[in-house]
């Protein structure tokens, strides 16, 4: 093999034995009844002939596929996605956008701030005006729920707009999540369709059907049960799925069936892989009978989770709210040392990868496929810094030109992951966001959206 090819460098990643806490969620172990339904992958890779059915209009074996799908998630329709949530994402506010007649009047739509930069896509797309609702930062630099008082000012202050829509971000990307429950039926007085990124949330279904006891009372729950017309998951990020595999559900009559499927027809590919499409079928045909792994991994995670109690300057954050939070993600903090360098330590010294790294924090993801081997692993290593590193501050690898400071950002401005804006387009980057910036470039993180 050519061992400068793309193959062959991922072969050569993954025999690293680097011990990945980040997506997809699979984590390079597939279940073995998974496994078992996607042997021989080429030979599968079809297109639209006689019996394998059209996912844009299944009428056979995809659309039986689908049906089940919607049957597990309790939902009215379940949409198989294979451009990732982004595809969902885009499609829903589209729909909405359509069935509130937005091509014909000016249209609005109630946009959390700490949403995914598909939002932000997909209100520029359609020429809608953003109403922002207010959330708030903890000294973590981490996002709030989304706050309901807000909510009901904004609804009041906009009687006479049209609002095609409300979108939130809930769990987000550290775990937290908002009262999907109130806010739906806020929204639903004024017949405003709720959308529900979930994208970070395709496991809570299966974690929500077990019995734990009291450990877990504050375990978050879909937003599926809980009143939101359009709940797009990805099944890769916390599933034993392959990446870029999402699903869009609908339990609604307040968005036209018909305008969410003729936007799924505009922003998903019309050469759908019928790999992803049998993994979207395999995963959920897995989770629908897995009680006893998300038991076993339940149980592992919060032996974890308190074993981490002792260490004296390595913390794990999680939200008190009442409502909830998602304890399946890992955010750890330090009093000694800042989140990216404390994740290029994970990785140089201990080789163990994680999902994102900000100032003030790394977030591993743990899933069901994580042994208890594996959270032994991330322990360890947290345990040793804890006791025996001593940190020496690196020489800045760069700085941002002063020449932004006081400017317009001519484009979103984001760090990937997770892909929400620091600042919007439009936005001046004031001395506080051009300090954050430079923080980020110095520590050698990527800045999106910036002539760099």
């Amino acid at each position: 093999m050519n061992k400068d090819c793309l193959a062959y460098k991922l072969k050569e990643y993954v025999s690293s034995g680097i011990l990945p806490m980040h997506m997809p969620g699979h984590k390079r172990k597939v279940p073995k009844e998974i496994e078992e339904m996607m042997t021989d992958i080429y030979k599968m890779d079809l297109t639209e002939v006689d019996g394998t059915d059209n996912l844009h209009d299944a009428t056979g074996i995809i659309k039986d596929s689908m049906e089940f799908a919607k049957d597990v998630y309790k939902s009215n329709k379940t949409y198989y996605l294979i451009n990732g949530s982004s595809c969902g994402i885009l499609s829903s506010i589209r729909a909405c956008a359509c069935t509130g007649n937005y091509k014909n009047k000016k249209s609005y739509i109630v946009v959390a701030p700490n949403a995914h930069f598909s939002v932000y896509n997909a209100v520029e797309l359609l020429n809608l005006t953003p109403i922002y609702l207010d959330v708030y930062y903890n000294e973590l630099d981490i996002a709030g729920s989304c706050d309901i008082k807000s909510l009901k000012n904004i609804l009041e202050a906009n009687e006479e707009n049209n609002i095609v829509a409300a979108v939130i971000t809930s769990p987000t990307y550290e775990g937290v999540v908002s009262d999907i429950e109130g806010i739906s039926n806020l929204l639903h007085k004024k017949n405003i369709p709720l959308i529900v990124d979930e994208a970070h949330g395709g496991h809570l279904n299966y974690i929500s059907n077990i019995d734990f006891g009291n450990c877990i009372k504050r375990f978050c729950v879909s937003a599926l049960c809980l009143g939101a017309d359009i709940v797009v998951q990805s099944l890769h990020k916390t599933l034993p799925a392959l990446t870029q595999t999402a699903l869009c559900h609908t339990k609604s009559e307040l968005v036209s069936e018909k305008y969410l499927e003729e936007s799924l027809h505009i922003f998903e590919t019309s050469s759908p892989s019928y790999i992803f499409m049998a993994g979207i079928d395999a995963c959920i045909r897995y989770m629908a009978d897995s009680d006893k792994e998300m038991i076993s991994y339940i149980n592992n995670l919060f032996e974890f989770r308190n074993s981490t109690k002792v260490f004296k300057h390595i913390h794990l954050w999680e939200d008190d709210s009442t409502i909830g939070y998602d304890f399946t993600k890992l955010v750890i903090y330090s009093d000694m040392i800042d989140g990216i360098t404390l994740a290029d330590i994970l990785r140089s010294s201990y080789n163990i990868e994680t999902e994102m790294s900000k100032l003030k924090f790394v977030l591993a993801y743990s899933t069901v496929c994580d042994s208890k081997d594996d959270f032994a692993g991330l322990y360890n290593a947290l345990k040793d810094i804890d006791e025996n590193f001593s940190y020496m501050e690196k020489k800045p690898l760069a700085n941002l030109n002063k020449k932004y400071l006081g400017k317009v950002a001519e484009d979103n401005i984001y760090i990937y992951p997770p892909g929400v804006p620091v600042l919007k387009k439009g936005d001046i980057i004031d001395r506080k966001y051009f300090d954050l910036l430079d923080e980020y470039i110095k520590k050698g993180k990527k800045v999106y959206g910036l002539d760099l």
